[in-house]
């Protein structure tokens, strides 16, 4: 019975917690600022779709390049099994044809979106206003336990 009561008790807690950020969210947006929070929104969005085509990219490439090794040392007959490593792959080529590989660095969404000032303000301030609603639910908690 103590478990469906925690189980019911967390589900309030959390959809409070969800209205409440919510709520919070557009609190803290004018009209002006949601206008760029959608911009910033698409930005975002079209980053996020040119990561993913490029780590699609980056994928390809590598099952080629990965291809294109395990076919080099077949040739020179020194292959004694496929790779699926690529790093294993490039020690392999790199010990029978004393040629080093470059690597191909792997798409990160960093490549293609930085937030903008005033989206790094909005985190910060939801991060320090979620932090002061931490500490005093804390210490009231820390109160209550102290009174008890």
């Amino acid at each position: 019975m103590a478990t469906i009561a925690l189980l019911v008790g967390g589900a309030i807690v959390n959809a409070l917690a969800f209205s409440g950020s919510n709520y919070l969210f557009s609190t803290l947006h004018s009209h002006r600022a949601a206008e760029e929070q959608n911009e910033e929104q698409k930005r975002h969005d079209m980053a996020v779709e040119k990561t993913q085509e490029a780590q699609n990219e980056w994928n390809k490439r590598q099952t080629e390049r990965l291809n294109w090794i395990n076919e080099q040392l077949r040739r020179k007959a020194v292959a004694e099994k496929n790779f699926s490593d690529i790093e294993e792959a490039f020690d392999e080529y790199a010990r029978v044809t004393g040629k080093t590989l470059p690597p191909d660095p792997y798409p990160q969404l960093s490549d293609y979106y930085t937030p903008s000032n005033d989206q790094k303000d909005r985190e910060l301030i939801f991060i320090a206003l979620g932090m002061a609603a931490i500490g005093l639910a804390s210490y009231e908690i820390y109160k209550y336990e102290k009174r008890k």
